[in-house]
């Protein structure tokens, strides 16, 4: 995925967040701290592509209501998020974004409730572009911790490599010695 966040920018950014929100945008901040995609361009592109799939599982639970109820998945988290709209409302949209598994589920619940679409546009727009850019950062800030780690695990590397070096050159000069020793009694 990170290869293709490299090569397709803005575009895999956008269609990556509308089907795997999470991964999509926190690897979106580690390409941002490779200076390979600017970071607004990032939260942007991730909070449009957010949208865009949510808007899809939104239509489809007012198209479908009764059907998207009878499905497993959503049966699962569906308590939890009727609760969480019981406490806070339509903006249990915003919320979606931070409680992990819910997101999917939300949207079709929101779309069998019947809700506006110019409410629920505005609402997850809100949330998108707010979780976006808290993922972003998200990755951003982990990108610079596993660059240290990775030049940690590098010099790792080398120290192993060497070590396996001498221990391979230790092992082969001792079988030379002993065929030499077996051979010379």
């Amino acid at each position: 995925m990170e290869d293709l966040l490299v090569r397709f920018g803005p575009i895999a950014v956008l269609v990556g967040a509308a089907v795997e929100y999470d991964a999509t945008l926190i690897l979106a901040g580690v390409v941002v701290h490779l200076g390979l995609l600017g970071f607004p361009t990032a939260v942007a592109a991730g909070g449009l592509g957010a949208l865009l799939g949510d808007s899809v599982c939104f239509a489809l639970g007012r198209r479908g209501g009764a059907a998207v109820r009878r499905w497993d998945a959503y049966a699962r988290v569906a308590t939890f998020v009727e609760r969480l709209a019981a406490r806070s409302g339509s903006w249990e949209i915003v919320l979606a974004r931070f409680v992990y598994g819910t997101r999917f589920a939300s949207m079709f619940f929101w779309g069998v409730r019947g809700l506006g679409w110019v409410r629920f546009v505005a609402l997850d727009l809100l949330g998108s572009l707010l979780g976006a850019l808290v993922l972003v950062t998200l990755g951003f800030s982990m990108s610079q911790s596993a660059t240290a780690l990775l030049g940690q695990v590098e010099r790792v590397e080398k120290h192993l490599l060497g070590a396996a070096v001498v221990t391979a050159v230790v092992v082969l000069g001792f079988g030379r010695l002993g065929r030499r020793l077996r051979a010379a009694l």
